[in-house]
């Protein structure tokens, strides 16, 4: 063989000296890497398959081909560990029956990530176990199979509770514009946590729930009795004002974990960062590869989380 001038393309072109055919000699892996990673800049580009086509040159149909041996392809994350004392970890659902749960570090790198069927104490613990580093922290919004997986994988772990989520549930169970003075109170007191700076911000805070709480406590364990009668022979009943008490049970059952950023500066106090820097876009890039199946949303999310490893 010996060379014979190029191809358009620019590629060596080799001449045959014994039969004379020339040709273009092609490499099978380079082939196959080469549209492999025009298959993943496809899945996280904003362009119909169409559109992206034009852009090389082929049609639709060409690009359809190629891409064929790489939509059943499983993207992993890799195997160099990003390092870190504190993980923020949340979970994202894709559709019904499919959730990816993510650990990242606070500055935004990817720890490592996990598609399961839905969150629950075994699914988060599986997810836990896969990476081998111990946190000195954990930021989490306190779900409770996520709490139980955290405490189960990492005993003695520091857990701050994502003040966010706390914040936003307790104002969805009391309301834009709550009925009761004790529910306003309470709600004015909630929305004050943001403020809560320092450790003396935190003295004045606990003062004022404490009072709040001294001075509305029969209040909140109020009952209100059916006519209807249990089994055992007694009546049913609820708590009056269910809302406010189930707004001040999940306020009492975050206190633990909700100022540790206080003690450890290092510790962010929300898990913002994957809600808005990986969950926001993982949402807007799957919107615009709308129709396609479970699998390439996976691989879309793969990819991106993979882009975000340290």
């Amino acid at each position: 063989m010996q060379k014979w001038g190029t191809h358009k393309s620019g590629t060596s072109r080799f001449r045959c000296s014994g039969c004379g055919l020339n040709g273009v000699r092609e490499r099978d892996d380079l082939t196959r890497k080469y549209r492999r990673q025009l298959y993943q800049k496809w899945l996280l580009s904003k362009l119909t398959l169409s559109d992206f086509g034009a852009q090389y040159k082929v049609t639709r149909r060409t690009l359809d081909r190629w891409f064929v041996p790489f939509r059943d392809e499983e993207i992993v994350p890799s195997r160099h560990l990003t390092k870190s004392d504190v993980f923020i970890i949340d979970g994202y659902y894709v559709e019904y029956g499919a959730t990816v749960l993510i650990a990242q570090n606070p500055r935004n790198q990817i720890v490592g990530w996990h598609f399961t069927y839905t969150e629950n104490s075994s699914t988060w613990l599986t997810f836990l176990n896969s990476i081998s580093a111990f946190p000195r922290a954990v930021v989490c919004d306190g779900q409770k199979g996520m709490f139980k997986a955290i405490k189960l994988r990492y005993p003695g772990v520091i857990i701050q509770r994502c003040q966010f989520h706390v914040i936003h549930q307790i104002n969805l169970l009391l309301t834009k514009h709550p009925e009761t003075e004790a529910a306003r109170r309470l709600k004015y007191l909630v929305n004050q946590i943001t403020k809560v700076k320092t450790k003396n911000d935190l003295k004045a805070w606990l003062l004022s729930y404490k009072s709040w709480y001294l001075q509305y406590q029969l209040f909140l364990k109020e009952r209100t009795y059916q006519e209807k009668i249990t089994p055992t022979g007694r009546r049913k009943w609820h708590y009056t004002h269910g809302h406010l008490h189930a707004s001040h049970s999940h306020l009492k059952n975050a206190l633990p974990n909700l100022f540790q950023y206080l003690r450890y500066p290092q510790i962010p106090n929300t898990s913002n960062r994957i809600e808005g820097g990986i969950n926001a876009q993982l949402q807007r890039i799957i919107d615009d590869h709308r129709g396609t199946k479970l699998l390439q949303r996976r691989q879309i999310i793969a990819l991106l989380l993979k882009r975000k490893q340290g």
